[in-house]
């Protein structure tokens, strides 16, 4: 059994989870965590094989020690065995396993103060398993997973195509109340009406102060006529941003699909992967465009030719039975020919 470490040089940085400082402000490290795809994937150039009996394996394990797998930071529990460094802070602690309907397997995650702080401020974006697996391939050059011994955060992941951890709006709820909006509200619903709260306190604002230092009923008309035809067109202008938004969304996901058609159409993928790279294209159109390229094809896509008819099988029959007995064409036309 051998072990894989994801990358351990790695750094922190800050990659915010949601755009705005308001999000930010309301982003909650989420409760699981994504780990690693099911089925085959690449890590640290070793093809994988991750399937359900791996994953009843990992279960089984983690049930028999009887204690969590630690999640650290930049994998400092290897190097804490390894003699490298004196202690390893955990992050938190996975106590249980997950299979999402996206096909990547998740961690049910107990987080500690610092680790929940750290992610739910967007300095870390990946988990990087430490893997234990089979260190003889099967026969298609891949080693099967047989379980963990730990769990990094990393924002360098060894796996390729891994998914980011994705915040979950801590506040949402309370927003939903105090906007006034149903419970079923979704994220960017509650998020478009607390701007639009704020730019109608934006406005009173202005309208009290346009209204202050004059006496004139005809100027402070004018002022508040000019405040309005300048909130309207900031309206326009962003109705044509989010038209805009939503035809680049498009545009992404018909190119998303064109590929992965492409390339089962090629036969560089089975028509059960059509879910999974259609994700990675979604993600990353042009690494996975690179990734799809470079695969050899799985499968013909073309029925071979039939070879030509051998010229013999076109023959007349008696012409056949004449030449295998000698008889010449002459003497053929003479006696026997037409």
């Amino acid at each position: 059994m051998r072990s894989l470490t994801g990358s351990p040089g790695s750094t922190s940085t800050s990659i915010p989870t949601f755009s705005g400082t308001l999000r930010a402000a309301l982003a909650e490290a989420p409760d699981r965590i994504p780990l690693h795809p099911f089925g085959e994937f690449v890590g640290n150039g070793i093809v994988f094989i991750y399937d359900e009996a791996s994953l009843e394996m990992a279960r089984k394990a983690l049930e028999e020690r009887g204690v969590p797998w630690v999640l650290d930071f930049h994998h400092q529990t290897v190097r804490v065995e390894e003699g490298g460094v004196p202690e390893a802070p955990a992050a938190g602690f996975i106590t249980g396993l997950e299979l999402g309907e996206d096909g990547f397997v998740y961690g049910v995650v107990a987080w500690s103060e610092t680790g929940r702080e750290r992610v739910s401020r967007g300095e870390y974006a990946y988990v990087s398993p430490v893997l234990l697996y089979d260190p003889t391939p099967d026969g298609m050059g891949r080693h099967r997973v047989l379980g963990y011994h730990s769990f990094a955060l990393t924002n360098n992941p060894g796996i390729r195509f891994q998914k980011r951890i994705e915040a979950e709006a801590d506040m949402l709820e309370r927003l939903r109340q105090a906007l006034g909006l149903a419970p079923q509200a979704t994220e960017e619903e509650t998020f478009s009406a607390l701007e639009g709260a704020l730019r109608r306190a934006e406005v009173g604002r202005a309208v009290l102060e346009v209204g202050l230092g004059t006496e004139d009923p005809v100027e402070l008309k004018a002022r508040l006529l000019r405040l309005l035809a300048a909130q309207d067109a900031l309206a326009e202008l962003e109705r044509a941003r989010q038209e805009l938004a939503a035809l680049k969304a498009q545009a992404r996901e018909e190119r998303a699909e064109a590929l992965v058609r492409q390339a089962l159409e090629e036969g560089r993928i089975l028509p059960h992967q059509r879910e999974f790279w259609l994700a990675q294209a979604r993600a990353d159109l042009e690494a996975t465009r690179r990734a799809l390229e470079g695969m050899p094809r799985l499968v013909p896509t073309e029925l071979p030719r039939p070879e030509p008819v051998r010229a013999a099988l076109e023959e007349d029959p008696a012409d056949r039975i004449r030449r295998l007995l000698g008889v010449s064409d002459e003497a053929w036309r003479k006696y026997g020919g037409e």
